[in-house]
């Protein structure tokens, strides 16, 4: 019996070391980039294609650079679900750049899309969060930020009118799944950073709100930074 009971004492506290040593691994790794999105697919493949990049030049570990599962697709909700991330012992607040994707997105009369109170929610509370949470948002949808690597949209405009501008720019019908479709456009990027800051820039100058600005996107903003780490970092070495 004693000698059972000695057995069982160390297998506990060997499992109690593992479980603070992978903690302590986790938190020696640098947390970089904490990202959530509202969609599935749009979104995720991009940011996803981005840490791979970075991953490449950078030799960050798979915990340097994190896409938090989420279970709502509205802003708020987006928001929600960065805020409740955890893993391992580390939360939201252990990574150096915290953002959610979000879109405007209108209510549509067939269904989708979001209010404008939840939209404008989730800007204000995540304006007063602590950390910061910074916000890269589109109006009306991310598919903007993709339209701006080939050309310059000043107009109002929707998601189904972007998707099909978009559809003649890439010369084949977009699909928000085509894992491809970051190589396709990066070619484009200062493109599409010149022409996204113009965009806000006017839009800032004009002192019209997110949800008034059509179109816009500030995902130019998270971009930015992943590109910086990506051309400056590549000395940088890591745990993995």
């Amino acid at each position: 019996m004693a000698r059972r009971l000695k057995k069982a004492n160390r297998e506990d506290r060997s499992r109690l070391q593992s479980q603070r040593g992978r903690k302590e691994s986790l938190r020696n790794q640098r947390s970089l980039f904490i990202i959530t999105c509202e969609g599935e697919n749009t979104e995720r493949l991009y940011f996803e294609s981005w840490f791979a990049r970075l991953r490449e030049s950078k030799q960050l570990s798979s915990r340097s650079c994190v896409i938090a599962s989420h279970s709502h697709t509205n802003p708020s909700g987006v928001l929600a679900d960065l805020l409740a991330f955890q893993d391992g012992g580390l939360t939201f607040k252990d990574f150096e750049h915290r953002w959610i994707v979000i879109d405007r997105d209108s209510e549509r009369t067939n269904g989708g899309g979001h209010t404008l109170a939840d939209f404008n929610t989730a800007l204000q509370q995540a304006r007063q969060k602590r950390p910061k949470v910074s916000v890269a948002w589109s109006n009306p949808c991310f598919e903007l930020w993709y339209l701006l690597h080939f050309r310059y949209q000043n107009t109002g405009t929707d998601r189904v009118q972007i998707q099909g501008q978009l559809s003649n720019a890439l010369g084949l019908k977009y699909d928000k799944s085509d894992p491809n479709l970051f190589i396709l456009i990066i070619a484009n990027l200062p493109d599409a950073l010149r022409n996204a800051k113009r965009l806000h820039t006017d839009f800032q100058e004009q002192g019209l709100s997110a949800d008034k600005s059509n179109p816009c996107t500030t995902v130019y903003q998270l971009v930015e930074l992943l590109e910086g780490m990506a051309h400056t970092g590549a000395e940088t070495k890591e745990q993995v």
